[in-house]
């Protein structure tokens, strides 16, 4: 996971791929589709909209890069491409807004401005692709920024295709390159990319059809979600926990001075560090256990002390990213399978820092009392409640992130293939944290405010972290 801002990549010849005019001009007539938004594409593409009016800048976008040996084939890839698109039926599909009284059904989804978002699909004999040469870029910086622009352009969720695809050609190995707006895809679903479209890529080159598991519909996911959201009552004990959330102290945010000023929305910076060798990971994992915490909650421990040594906070409150994928049909979709649950836990009792053993076993009850709330949508509780979950569109949410992505297809040649989830740069006014653990390190990449404050306060609070955990590893 590598901030696009912080990759810099291999020159060579530049190649797009394409849906030809002709395709995207007979889908801007598509017709309406009956599945509805999830919660979660409705709010980020609320949030697009009202940012867009505002005139302030976003970059929604999600994409990933991979090796492939050789001057890549262009051809196969297009071939393969396009039948990796047909695999997923949210990339058949986007989005218009507007005054739709005429289209209103089960498909249409008024947002939170009172305008009405409609999922449109496209038909799959409209799904082609054509590679168009761009030409030999010789800078690798002047290529980051053609591939910027490319992302930032050719994702609009508002239009189809909502993704792009462009690959760098080179002798000894080429580069290939996928972005699409978040609203189809999620930070697991972007690595699946890199197995499936190579296993469609190298059967093509010798053809045959490449043998991969069923990928699901995230439409059909989509439908599971609403009707699931539908069923929650103001008076439900799920509500009731997320209001007592709410209600019990402030929204979680950093412990340090970030220097933003009120109605700012400044550009972010990226921070990335090694955590963790494999050898410690195992020796994280092991500690964490013994005291009845997975891997999860014990970094949100250790975030938990820090807070509590810099910021003076006795007491944890955050976000943590959990996943939605609860049948074995969505294990292989694209789509947005994430939700946010609450965890509190205390760090410090009258000042005084609790004892690891005693931190651990609160953590993990902690958290795993949380993932209770897995499939409640917190969006949904914010609108039976009326606790301002996001105050504003420009605002976003301080989350944490932890994935073991040793479990993901493909993640062993990752490297060799020098795979990369890719994510552009937006306004931020909060600290996100996500951290990844690989079969070579565990790692943390950080997005936060671009201020004289955060540039000091980020770096310092996650050097200390970084001692935590290791401590943690090496010690108990």
């Amino acid at each position: 996971m590598t901030s696009l801002t912080s990759y810099l990549p291999r020159p060579g010849e530049l190649v797009e791929f394409r849906v030809p005019e002709s395709a995207t001009a007979r889908a801007k007539q598509a017709p309406s589709h009956s599945a509805p938004l999830s919660l979660v594409q409705e709010n980020h593409l609320h949030r697009r909209l009202v940012n867009t009016r505002a005139g302030r800048t976003q970059s929604p976008w999600l994409g990933v890069c991979f090796d492939l040996p050789g001057r890549l084939d262009l051809n196969a890839m297009s071939r393969a491409l396009r039948k990796w698109v047909l695999r997923h039926d949210t990339l058949l599909t986007y989005f218009s807004g507007g005054d739709c009284q005429d289209t209103r059904g089960p498909g249409v989804t008024a947002d939170l401005d009172g305008s009405v978002l409609v999922r449109r699909s496209v038909a799959a004999e409209d799904m082609e692709v054509e590679p168009i040469p761009r030409g030999n870029i010789t800078s690798g910086t002047a290529l980051r920024d053609l591939l910027a622009e490319l992302f930032r352009t050719q994702t609009d969720p508002m239009t189809w295709p909502s993704f792009t695809a462009a690959a760098v050609l080179r002798e000894d190995s080429s580069t290939f390159y996928y972005a699409v707006d978040h609203a189809h895809t999620d930070g697991y679903s972007i690595t699946l990319v890199f197995a499936e479209l190579r296993a469609l890529y190298e059967a093509e080159l010798i053809g045959v059809e490449a043998k991969l598991a069923p990928a699901g519909s995230y439409l059909e996911a989509s439908i599971v979600d609403r009707r699931r959201a539908a069923e929650l009552m103001l008076d439900g004990p799920e509500v009731r926990r997320w209001a007592d959330f709410f209600l019990s102290g402030p929204m979680p945010s950093f412990p340090l001075e970030l220097g933003v000023p009120e109605g700012a929305n400044p550009p972010s910076a990226a921070l990335e560090m090694d955590l963790l060798t494999p050898e410690q990971s195992d020796a994280f994992a092991k500690v964490c256990r013994s005291h009845g915490a997975g891997f999860t909650a014990g970094l949100m421990a250790a975030l938990g002390i820090v807070h509590h040594e810099l910021g003076g906070r006795d007491s944890y409150r955050g976000l943590t990213v959990v996943h939605t994928r609860n049948e074995p049909r969505w294990q292989y979709t694209q789509g947005w399978f994430i939700n946010l649950v609450p965890v509190t836990f205390p760090v410090a009792r009258d000042g005084k820092a609790l004892p690891l053993p005693a931190l651990l076993a609160g953590v993990g009850a902690s958290f795993t009392d949380a993932c209770e709330l897995t499939l409640i949508s917190p969006l949904r509780v914010a609108q039976l409640t009326g606790f301002p979950l996001q105050s504003d569109a420009a605002r976003v949410l301080p989350v944490f992130s932890y994935i073991d992505a040793r479990y993901i297809t493909g993640s062993r040649e990752w490297q060799a293939a020098r795979c990369n989830a890719l994510v552009g740069p937006s306004p931020s006014t909060e600290v996100l944290m996500w951290i990844n653990r690989v079969w070579d390190r565990t790692y943390l990449l950080v997005s936060y405010p671009d201020t004289h404050e955060a540039r000091a306060n980020v770096p310092l609070l996650y050097s200390r972290f970084q001692q935590v955990v290791r401590s943690i590893a090496a010690s108990g």
